[in-house]
Formats: C-alpha cells, sequence, structure tokens
C-alpha cells in the first residue's frame, strides 16, 4: 500500500482505507497507529512500526549518552527537565537540552540549514 501523493509538500491519502506514517512514509491502516488525543483525527501521526523502532533506537542512544549536566548545553539554563537530543538520520547523541531548546530545534528542521534560515530572517529585520 504505498502512496506517494503531494500537496503543497505535504503528503495526502485520497482514500479513506488509511493513512500515511510520518517516518515510513507507507499508506497504512487506521488500526497501525495509536490513539492520540493532541491530533485533528485522533491517531498519532506514526505508525506503531516506527514508534517500536524509535524507542529501541532512543534506548540505545540513551545507553551511551554522558551524564546529565547542570545547565542546558544550548540555552545554559537550569530545566525543569532535560531532553535527550539526537540525530535522526545518524542516530546519534548530540547533548542534554531544556525541552524549549529540543522543540525549537526540531521545528527549524533539526539541522543547520534550518538554523541559519531562522539566524538569516531576525538579522533582516
Amino acid at each position: 500500500m504505498q502512496l506517494e501523493l503531494f500537496e503543497k509538500g505535504v503528503l495526502i491519502n485520497p482514500t479513506k482505507e488509511g493513512k500515511i506514517c510520518v517516518y515510513c512514509k507507507i499508506l497504512k491502516p487506521f488500526k497501525a497507529y495509536p490513539k492520540h488525543r493532541g491530533h485533528k483525527d485522533r491517531l498519532d501521526t506514526r505508525c506503531k512500526v516506527c514508534i517500536k523502532k524509535q524507542a529501541k533506537t532512543r534506548r540505545i542512544i540513551l545507553k551511551t549518552a554522558p551524564p546529565k549536566p547542570k545547565l542546558c548545553e544550548c540555552c545554559s539554563v537550569d530545566p525543569k527537565k532535560f531532553v535527550m537530543d539526537h540525530c535522526h538520520s545518524t542516530e546519534t547523541f548530540r547533548g542534554w537540552l531544556c525541552d524549549h531548546c529540543n522543540l525549537a530545534i526540531g521545528l527549524l528542521g533539526d539541522d543547520i540549514k534550518g538554523v541559519y534560515k531562522a539566524v538569516k530572517y531576525l538579522e533582516s529585520s
């Protein structure tokens, strides 16, 4: 059930038989997705198989991670909670961040290009 249709850069599903996982990009039946109350369709965007793979990867990375520092390695603030930041393509540990920095980096594309675009935009204003 592979489906690769795009609408404005977003994968779409013209059939009503399932949805496309954001990680494996495969059209799967709705039952292949766990419930997620924060999404419009009440289903996670990742299929159960991809969630399981990601959890295993995070456990492996966590075993090799150094101890948590006292401050966020990005903004140098004492966070309420540390988050393990890792590179999704190389599956390697990057650092211990506060939740805000980790979320911001992820929303900027999780790469240098996205961060540079944001810097460029801020410098232009």
